[in-house]
This record gives structure tokens, sequence and C-alpha cells, in this order.
């Protein structure tokens, strides 16, 4: 980007020593809009910076996350907690739920997700 402003500063030097108004005029405007161009490949370039440096972070969030969720769980853990949930079919709307033990010995109404109907029958 350094090499690009000193090349515009360059042009610009250039560009002053020209005599003839009519052709001084015309590169001072080329050389304003070089200058615009410049500044904004210079915003793009913090922008795609920034951009990188987010998804850099969120990468590796979302890998932590997956480690998290996908951890390696012993036979015993899974039958743990295998046995703290009970499949239920809800009365309503014939689908399949998985709800804690202590919920279903807890409370009288759950209602379903599905359809939101009480999925025990009263």
């Amino acid at each position: 980007m350094e090499e690009l402003r000193n090349d515009i500063e360059g042009l610009k030097r250039n560009l002053s020593k020209i005599e003839n108004k009519e052709y001084k005029e015309c590169f001072n405007s080329v050389f304003s809009i070089l200058e615009m161009m410049s500044q904004k490949i210079e915003e793009l370039t913090v922008n795609q910076e920034t951009i990188e440096e987010n998804i850099k972070f969120m990468d590796d969030d979302l890998t932590n996350i997956q480690d998290e969720l996908f951890e390696e769980l012993s036979i015993d853990e899974l039958n743990d907690m295998e046995d703290e949930y009970t499949e239920i079919i809800c009365v309503h709307c014939h689908k399949t739920i998985f709800i804690e033990q202590s919920t279903i010995n807890n409370n009288d109404k759950i209602p379903c997700p599905y359809c939101n109907k009480n999925i025990k029958d009263n």
C-alpha cells in the first residue's frame, strides 16, 4: 500500500511540472481520482484484515464448542445419560419425545414441543 502511495506522489510531482493549462487540469483530475481509489483500497484492505481476524476467532470458538459437544464419552457415561431420559410418545401428535425422568415425575403437565398439547393424557 505504501508503494502505491509513493507512486501516486511521484506522479503528482511529475504532473506539477506540466505547463500547459489544459493538460494540467486533466492530469489533476486523474490524480484526484487515483488518490480516492488509493484511499478506498486502503479502507478495503483494513476491512478485509478485520474480517479475516474475526473469522479466525469465530473458527476457534466453533472448534472449542465442537470439541465440547463431541467429546468422547465412556459407555458408562452413555448408559447414565440414557437412564436419565425416558422416551414418550405424545398422545395427540404421536411424535417421540425424550424427557428427563425427573421432569416426568415432578410435573403433571408437560407440553409437547411439536403440538404444544399436554403429552400425558390425564
